[in-house]
């Protein structure tokens, strides 16, 4: 593929590790699990809905592949669409068995297809794990659905293995001679995201026998990490942006306990330094080259040197990865709509159009600016999976933008390809709303886009007074702040409204949002990103005021999930992508994060194991809300009380506790016989009396 020269640096992707999809062959992956009603399709448009295609794994873009229906239910005429990359539309419930014609020969795909669901009713979750015994390996599922269901667990042999299943549900030993994977899904009302067990043969002989490996689990360093996102060019000095000026900054993030550092884009882009903010300012968003990074921010040697400081103070580094879209001024996208240029015939078919002849590509949201790549092309996949090879190479994960854009069967090669590589390599998406298909062999984390606008909504109820945000953080006018409404209020207001259907008109809100994810039907091992702001938003300081910022904050590092600050929620800043206030440092609510983290990073009742739960409390506001965290393993259990209004809440529990507040040590309550009676300002958190 001479794809190069339209590179600014040619070169440099030749010295990238080539990394290899499932067993290197074009099989096109896992069995697919869908519904009548859903398919596996790939329309045009459908803003934030997740899609999905039949492809083949490490694809030639200049191969021949050919997709056909082997076996399928009684009555069913449905047929792929025709095309290397295909639809599938089941149109009865049951077992399909799809055939890929490849240049490496005949590949079969099982496809469960399953009724129309109640989109009303829970999602079930599934867990799978096996044991080794008597030379067999027992397969054991443990299902659970929110409510009074009951459902069934079917399991599923990976099609590039032999059927090694038996009729009594075991899996004889002497039949694993490769890595195997064993798929269960559990099926209510609604069928569950799958879970996965891989095989691994280990010795020969009668000494044979095999390790269960659990292939959707995160890597640990991700389970309990506190995130901290950076606009990348607005976070280092004022003057001097760069990456080693981002590298002179480590030191707060050290001191603050980061463990991930995640960086908005800095490869060559249309919005780089002084892109007006009515444009979004010096976003990144709209790539220009894959495999150059900003020169404005410093050399490739320059990033790689930041990377290594992160890791010298223990802190991760993810690349957001913008792989649904380029800008309109890319080279690929320049040959697409120019009839004289000399490839033009090539590129034209590496976007989607919503019609062609009028230069009118497909976009999202009316983003002009950047249009949508198609995987519709094996070249374009085989393009892209060259792109995550070589960032694979210097980061720790990905945070995959637009994530719903770009099709499943195309993450699940991803993750596929980078786990197999790397099983320590993290992998976060941005899909808006929440999507739980993305999880189990996708990706590890996702963002709680429920929570998130639930804790905007509170915002909204309980707000001291909104800060005066014509005015940037360092305290000087922002004559940019009108015009930067259009563009960048547009982007925020698509992502909303992920909390309909709760009651956001109290505090213990945030306790449903949490609950939800079990009715979604989230993948057991899913992580969820907790965050009160990023660079898509208005700042929460700016918006609500300082109270409810603070106790917003606080839920994140209360709440079972991941943490993330967005760079200067924790100093005040207070205009979305202003540059970081490093002289002007709101030193109270640094302290307060400064608390939050210690205790989260130290407490085991309140990081990722412990259990929430809800508990009985009266309250003088329905800004207020209060619940227990417990770690199952030491039985350490803590109380949490939050408000997001102005003044103080009186919080009555019924149950005794350690009075001292856990961030502050200060005391916060009193009262008698098993009763306490606190007084919170915006968070307290206590010990359990006798719970040590």
């Amino acid at each position: 593929m001479d794809w190069r020269r339209l590179c600014a640096d040619g070169g440099e992707p030749d010295s990238t590790p080539r990394l290899e999809s499932g067993d290197g062959s074009h099989h096109p992956g896992p069995p697919r699990f869908v519904t009548v009603d859903e398919g596996i399709v790939d329309p045009t448009g459908n803003e934030m809905e997740a899609r999905d295609d039949l492809a083949p794994w490490n694809p030639d873009g200049d191969a021949t592949y050919d997709w056909t229906v082997l076996d399928s239910p009684a009555d069913s005429t449905a047929t792929p669409t025709d095309g290397p990359v295909a639809e599938f539309e089941p149109d009865v419930p049951g077992e399909y068995t799809l055939a890929l014609e490849a240049p490496d020969g005949t590949h079969e795909l099982a496809v469960r297809a399953f009724p129309e669901p109640d989109d009303d009713a829970p999602r079930p979750q599934v867990e799978l794990d096996a044991t080794v015994a008597d030379g067999r390996v027992h397969l054991s599922a443990t299902a659970s659905v929110v409510g009074d269901g009951n459902p069934d667990i079917e399991f599923y042999v990976d099609d590039r293995n032999e059927d090694v299943l038996e009729a009594d549900g075991t899996i004889p030993v002497s039949a694993i001679d490769e890595p195997t994977r064993v798929y269960a899904v559990a099926v209510d009302e609604r069928h569950s995201v799958p879970d996965a067990v891989e095989l691994v043969p280990d010795g020969e002989g009668t000494e044979a026998t095999v390790s269960v490996v659990h292939p959707f689990e995160p890597p640990e360093w991700a389970v309990n990490s506190v995130v901290y996102e950076i606009f990348t060019r607005r976070f280092p000095d004022r003057d001097d942006p760069t990456f080693e000026t981002i590298a002179d900054r480590l030191d707060h993030l050290e001191r603050l306990g980061i463990d991930v550092l995640w960086l908005t884009p800095f490869l060559e882009a249309e919005s780089g330094f002084g892109t007006p903010m009515e444009f979004g300012g010096p976003h990144g968003y709209n790539t220009t080259d894959y495999y150059s990074v900003d020169p404005d921010l410093g050399t490739m040697a320059d990033l790689e040197a930041l990377v290594d400081a992160c890791h010298d103070r223990g802190i991760r580094v993810v690349f957001d990865l913008v792989i649904n879209h380029t800008a309109d001024t890319h080279p690929f996208y320049e040959a697409a709509v120019d009839e004289t240029h000399p490839d033009h015939d090539r590129y034209r078919d590496w976007y989607r159009w919503e019609d062609f002849d009028e230069r009118d590509a497909d976009t999202y949201f009316g983003w002009d600016g950047i249009p949508n790549l198609n995987y519709g092309n094996p070249e374009v996949r085989a393009y892209l999976l060259e792109v995550v090879d070589f960032w694979a190479d210097k980061v720790d994960g990905f945070r995959a933008d637009v994530a719903w854009g770009v099709p499943l069967s195309f993450w699940t090669e991803v993750y596929d390809r980078v786990g197999g590589s790397d099983s320590e390599f993290f992998l976060l998406d941005e899909t808006l709303p929440s999507d739980t298909e993305m999880g189990g062999g996708r990706f590890h984390m996702h963002h709680d886009d429920v929570l998130h606008d639930t804790l905007e909504q509170l915002g909204e109820s309980f707000a001291d007074g909104r800060a005066d945000d014509s005015r940037t953080s360092d305290g000087t006018d922002d004559p940019a702040d009108e015009a930067t409404a259009t563009e960048e209020d547009a982007v925020a207001d698509e992502f909303t409204d992920s909390a309909a259907g709760l009651d956001t008109t109290t505090a213990d809100a945030i306790l449903e949002a949490v609950e939800n994810r079990q009715r979604r039907g989230s993948h057991p091992d899913s992580q969820w990103l907790l965050y009160v702001e990023n660079h898509d938003t208005d700042r929460y300081l700016a918006e609500h005021g300082r109270a409810a910022q603070l106790a917003a904050g606080a839920v994140t590092f209360t709440l079972p999930g991941s943490p993330m600050l967005y760079y200067g929620q924790e100093t005040g800043v207070t205009g979305r992508r202003d540059p970081m206030n490093w002289d002007a440092f709101d030193e109270e609510l640094l302290e307060h994060y400064e608390r939050l983290i210690d205790l989260r990073k130290t407490d085991p009742a309140l990081q990722a194991g412990a259990e929430l739960e809800r508990i009985p409390y009266d309250v003088d506001t329905d800004a207020a809300v209060a619940f227990a965290r417990r770690d199952p393993e030491s039985g350490r259990r803590l109380v949490v009380a939050l408000h997001f209004g102005a003044g103080t809440a009186t919080v009555e529990i019924d149950e005794p506790v350690v009075e001292t507040d856990l961030l502050t040590g200060s005391n916060v309550g009193d009262g008698v016989d098993g009763q306490r009676s606190l007084s919170v300002e915006t968070v307290v958190v206590l010990e359990s009396d006798g719970s040590h």
